[in-house]
């Protein structure tokens, strides 16, 4: 029972959703969009985006423009999709988004998915720690946390940082990010990935028996405040 407290204890602390490494997390521009969808063919409709990414391709040059992740365990709903693409800032963002939302080959696709998929939530994010990109087809541990002190969190991810690399984690890749608009229930999305879901169940055994670990959850807990946690695996075609 210690150990099944323990790992629990040790997931509600992250928000997991990149391939260097750092010991401390340097500063970083990037935002991201996520738009969180409901349908009952997750892979039919990654199959749809992908040939909205091959027309995002031709016309931005950016490979892929949108990523897609199905959740696996997660108690908030049934068949949940997000679909969140980035950029150097929300200038660049919304340049590319105007631009596709024009293209006839985009809103013929659009046109498509209405018979698959249900648009729900829409979050911007600014992103405040960002080890590198997420592996491709990643497995992803995802936190939605309400921060008391982002500074000192920051800190502590990279105290966690260091604990991974030291005890076989070096694969796990860290971001953080803080709502910049569409905010309801948290204020920042931190996501652990790595590039299986044979490394994810690593991942969580770890968790559940690393002494350092769990001292670690111990003094991260007075930054923060868990919403929900939950993985999620790439399905980006």
């Amino acid at each position: 029972m210690k150990t099944s407290l323990s790992l629990w204890a040790f997931l509600a602390t992250l928000l997991v959703g990149c391939l260097a490494h750092a010991a401390e997390s340097k500063p970083t521009t990037r935002v991201s969009a996520t738009v969180d969808v409901e349908t009952e063919d997750p892979s039919g409709y990654a199959l749809w985006i992908k040939q909205y990414n091959e027309v995002a391709k031709a016309k931005l040059g950016i490979d892929p423009y949108l990523r897609i992740y199905e959740s696996r365990f997660d108690s908030r709903n049934v068949g949940k999709v997000r679909a969140s693409s980035s950029a150097s800032s929300v200038a660049e963002l919304t340049k590319n988004t105007t631009a596709l939302e024009s293209d006839p080959a985009i809103l013929a696709l659009m046109n498509h998915m209405k018979t698959i998929r249900k648009l729900g939530a829409r979050t911007l994010y600014q992103t405040v720690r960002f080890d590198g990109p997420n592996p491709k087809n990643s497995a992803n541990y995802n936190t939605l946390v309400n921060l008391s002190d982002e500074a000192a969190y920051l800190k502590a991810l990279d105290q966690l940082r260091t604990i991974f690399d030291a005890v076989g984690l070096k694969d796990a890749v860290i971001s953080c990010s803080r709502i910049v608009a569409g905010r309801s229930d948290h204020t920042h999305r931190v996501v652990i990935s790595v590039p299986s879901q044979e490394r994810l169940a690593v991942f969580i055994d770890t968790m559940a028996t690393n002494q350092r670990l769990n001292d670690w959850v111990a003094d991260a807990a007075k930054y923060r405040t868990v919403v929900s946690n939950f993985t999620s695996r790439e399905i980006t075609k």
